[in-house]
């Protein structure tokens, strides 16, 4: 009995982490840009479906304003790793991971690919909050402007 409750242990040890982190001052942010709003038209809109959008959002600005921020002590666990798409998100996130180590293997490791994501969805985050939150108006319309206005992808179109 004893020996099978130290493999349940290892066993454990072994698992890939599940949760995605974000710096607990930051967890106001985000709720805010998923809780609806009254806007002028007295409609009731949020920018974001989900925290999951604008965690991978917040990534993506992140990395490329180049700002991979470690999480600090006081982190807050906001999805499961089950909320990324397979067709869509975990592909970018791995892409993301390969791009930023240059190393194969990371393709398979699924703590440090959350990690590197966390980091840099910690730098993006404070850009979406001044963009969207923090300027006056609508947070759609500003969230449209951030997104139409933002260097990379005015250079895309």
């Amino acid at each position: 009995m004893l020996s099978n409750t130290n493999g349940d242990r290892n066993q454990q040890a072994r698992r890939p982490r599940d949760r995605i982190r974000i710096d607990k001052i930051h967890h106001p942010t985000y709720i805010a840009l998923t809780k609806p709003r009254e806007n002028e038209n007295h409609q009731d809109l949020s920018p974001f479906e989900s925290m999951k959008n604008i965690f991978m959002l917040a990534t993506f600005i992140g990395y490329n304003e180049k700002k991979r921020v470690p999480l600090g002590k006081d982190k807050e666990l906001i999805f499961a790793w089950a909320r990324f798409s397979p067709e869509e998100d975990v592909p970018l996130l791995r892409a993301l991971a390969l791009a930023e180590t240059e190393h194969v293997e990371v393709l398979t490791d699924q703590d440090r690919i959350l990690t590197i994501a966390e980091e840099y969805a910690n730098g993006g985050i404070t850009e979406i909050r001044k963009q969207v939150e923090d300027m006056p108006g609508d947070r759609i319309t500003n969230l449209v402007d951030l997104l139409f206005n933002w260097y990379p992808y005015k250079t895309l179109v």
